[in-house]
């Protein structure tokens, strides 16, 4: 029995980016069979889900996360760079448990679905007691856990078996990477050894990278130029390392990184909330990988990625002077297939095309932010916030129907959430 998202608007992602006005979308298992004129696909005993006031658009991806520090939102705004470039610590964070973590991120994962985020990547400590959280919660996912060794020896003890439990085949619908925290917290020798073990397993790597001016100027002092070197004399300035934020680059550096092909986790709300800075998205946009994501709820309170990709294209034409470049449809591509691009996995995800999973968002076009329709695209970027979600799929799954979570339950995780690290 298949499930068909009837008459829908659909914006496919495709390599011609078509919008089809009205279609139908056959799903059976986990994949899509077939797209085809609206009111055609639907077989007996099928489930039919109309679709005929609704904008389908492929799910969205979110390429740079710590889910499972959900609860820190609101304890940290407004504070100086000095403040993160100290270590990212955050006031009180000794009062929450491992336990309190994995609370968090069953939380965490339900928000981004409600949000119409169907992937993350996600990195933390602990990710061996993380990941099966996430797991449970239906959402895809590549997860790592965090190596440093600026404080002791590089815990590769608990990386090696996040990795032998989900393993580093993107097809796995959450899968292992390795996962360094940053140019500064972690040692040349350590970089290396990432290099070469992400070679040896397959995964991908996802590391920090000129986050902050303290980072670069320690990279330096190891003899570096900079941070693109510091990646080039490890091993890791390639196409299957992923950067998060790229924020202190010289212009020699902005203008060799495409050479490389490095993908970019792009966290333009986190970047301005606490460095006022932000990448000049228009200048690598189209000549290196470069996706979205939301970062942690201490330098970005939202997890909503439909706002980050509105951020990114108004804060990107501002930093260009502008207003013509980052297109809507370059936008709509960072959500979506770029993101899949980023992660390794567009051969999977990305784009509504026959034989590629199903992993969708229906986006309720009777919401006054969805009208009138002259564009779909431009609204979902423009106009469209998680208020229109109305139904989630992952794998073929409905997570979120109408609105509502089908494997948990929003007002009691808000309430076991409300509570995670208050002094008794």
């Amino acid at each position: 029995m298949a499930i068909v998202l009837s008459k829908a608007s659909v914006l496919t992602v495709d390599a011609d980016n078509r919008f089809l006005p009205a279609a139908d979308i056959r799903i059976e298992g986990r994949t899509i069979e077939a797209i085809g004129a609206p009111g055609t696909l639907a077989r007996p005993d099928d489930t039919v889900i109309d679709c005929s006031e609704a904008l389908v658009t492929p799910g969205l991806i979110n390429v740079h996360t710590h889910a499972a520090t959900a609860f820190f939102r609101g304890l940290a705004d407004d504070r100086p760079r000095e403040f993160w470039s100290a270590g990212y610590a955050v006031p009180g964070q000794e009062r929450f448990t491992v336990a309190d973590h994995v609370s968090s991120v069953r939380a965490a994962c339900a928000e981004f679905l409600l949000n119409g985020v169907t992937c993350i990547a996600d990195r933390l400590g602990d990710m061996d007691k993380i990941a099966p959280a996430i797991e449970q919660s239906g959402i895809r996912a590549i997860v790592g856990h965090t190596l440093l060794d600026s404080r002791g020896p590089a815990d590769w003890k608990t990386a090696e078996a996040v990795l032998e439990r989900f393993g580093t085949d993107p097809a796995n619908r959450v899968s292992a990477s390795i996962a360094p925290h940053a140019l500064d917290s972690c040692s040349d020798a350590l970089l290396r050894e990432v290099a070469r073990r992400a070679e040896k397993t397959g995964a991908r790597v996802f590391i920090h990278v000129a986050q902050n001016e303290p980072e670069v100027a320690i990279v330096r002092k190891r003899g570096h130029a900079g941070a693109l070197a510091c990646l080039e004399a490890a091993g890791l300035a390639t196409a299957n390392t992923v950067a998060a934020h790229v924020l202190y680059l010289s212009d020699a550096e902005f203008a060799a990184w495409p050479s490389h092909g490095i993908p970019i986790a792009h966290c333009p709300a986190s970047n301005l909330k606490i460095e006022a800075r932000t990448l000049p998205l228009a200048q690598l946009i189209g000549r290196v990988p470069i996706g979205l994501g939301t970062d942690w709820t201490v330098t970005n309170n939202s997890m909503d990625l439909l706002a980050e990709a509105r951020l990114a294209a108004l804060a990107g034409k501002m930093r260009a002077d502008d207003p013509e470049v980052l297109t809507v449809q370059q936008m709509v591509r960072m959500l979506t297939i770029e993101g899949a691009r980023v992660l390794g996995i567009d051969r999977l995800t990305g784009s509504i095309e026959a034989g590629k999973r199903a992993d969708l968002v229906v986006f309720d076009a009777n919401r006054l932010e969805a009208t009138p329709a002259h564009d779909m695209a431009s609204n979902l970027i423009y106009s469209l916030s998680p208020r229109s979600v109305r139904d989630v799929m992952v794998d073929g799954e409905l997570l979120v129907r109408s609105g509502k979570l089908t494997r948990d339950d929003e007002t009691q995780l808000a309430r076991s959430h409300r509570y995670l690290g208050r002094p008794s």
